[in-house]
């Protein structure tokens, strides 16, 4: 069958749309990965409601970035460009989309102010559900795709069960190639996973690439999903002026318990209270072998993540983003085609 696998199941083409809300009521993979976290906010500080004030960067007056040999040298990113182009409608019926996009991650290398790329990989995959057709068809699919450059992500539903509601089918899609995209990055850590390294994100998702105990990875999240703060915390968190943080504190998900804190990078009177705020991570098995609670190096990584932040007003997240990021992430995006051309080049290949 190979590319004729579209035409054969009635595809066709798909105009670029703006997100919809699902049409059914029905739990989202989101709600059936979330997994409880146990947190602990009197970690640094005790007890937790009376001791939790904004923290200053406690740095020795002739302490310099560059002379701590903990300092982070290397930043991790990932980069996921999609769209759903095209429909199949299944044997039952279901209509199926299907997602071409563009992933990779990147290392980028921080010396003497000047960033350089050290690692990338690039990927072009096809997303789609494929537990709904025959596997004999999936395969030879997936085969004369490889064939052409393009890789098969099968999308399975946590709970086994296909939806019909092609939005929550979407969705599916695109959350597969960002796991994808993920697996790229975990490749981008281990590249070299020795040396201090900053991540784009949170850690969990990327725990494949190092070793929870013995590497010095760091994740740098900018945007904040969930409150993990009491009452008292979250005044201190807006009452933060740059370059202070809060306490220290630990989260508990999954097979990598972390200590967490947030750092303000930027703001002013003029700004709403949450904006410059990063969240940081560590592992906290690595910090209590490595550092024993040693909240000094707490001050100095808070500090390095500081005078990295990007001062580029004209980027638009400039107020928690960090310099060799950016770098990082325009540097990935130079190595992706435009979008139109790789949908025009997917749609010419299989007849649509």
């Amino acid at each position: 069958m190979g590319l004729d696998f579209l035409k054969n199941y009635d595809g066709s083409r798909v105009e670029q749309y703006d997100t919809q809300f699902p049409l059914l009521s029905e739990e989202t993979d989101e709600d059936l990965e979330l997994t409880p976290e146990k947190v602990d906010l009197d970690y640094e500080v005790k007890p937790r409601t009376i001791d939790w004030e904004p923290i200053n960067l406690n740095t020795l007056p002739n302490w310099r970035p560059s002379h701590w040999n903990e300092r982070p040298t290397r930043f991790v990113d990932g980069k996921d460009v999609g769209e759903t182009v095209a429909s199949v409608r299944s044997p039952s019926g279901q209509l199926v989309p299907i997602r071409l996009s563009q992933i990779g991650s990147i290392t980028m290398r921080e010396e003497n102010g000047e960033c350089r790329r050290e690692f990338e990989v690039v990927d072009r995959v096809v997303s789609m559900a494929v537990d709904l057709f025959p596997w004999n068809e999936v395969e030879s699919f997936a085969a004369a795709l490889q064939d052409t450059g393009f890789r098969l992500l099968p999308v399975r539903p946590p709970n086994g069960i296909s939806s019909y509601d092609f939005e929550i089918m979407r969705k599916r899609t695109q959350q597969r190639s960002n796991t994808e995209m993920e697996a790229l990055e975990e490749s981008a850590i281990s590249y070299s996973v020795e040396k201090p390294t900053v991540v784009d994100g949170r850690l969990q998702s990327r725990i494949g690439g190092f070793d929870i105990n013995e590497s010095p990875v760091f994740g740098v999240i900018k945007t904040q999903r969930q409150n993990y703060l009491h009452i008292k915390g979250i005044q201190v968190l807006y009452g933060l002026e740059a370059g202070q943080r809060t306490p220290v504190f630990t989260i508990c998900r999954g097979w990598l318990p972390v200590i967490s804190w947030f750092v303000r990078l930027s703001g002013n009177g003029r700004t709403t209270p949450s904006t410059g705020i990063v969240r940081v991570e560590a592992s906290k098995s690595w910090f209590e072998k490595h550092h024993k609670r040693n909240w000094d190096f707490v001050d100095k990584l808070s500090q390095t993540i500081y005078e990295y932040r990007c001062r580029e007003r004209s980027y638009g997240r400039a107020a928690i983003s960090l310099h060799p990021i950016v770098r990082a992430e325009e540097s990935l995006g130079s190595l992706f085609l435009p979008s139109s051309i790789l949908s025009n080049r997917f749609y010419r290949l299989t007849q649509l």
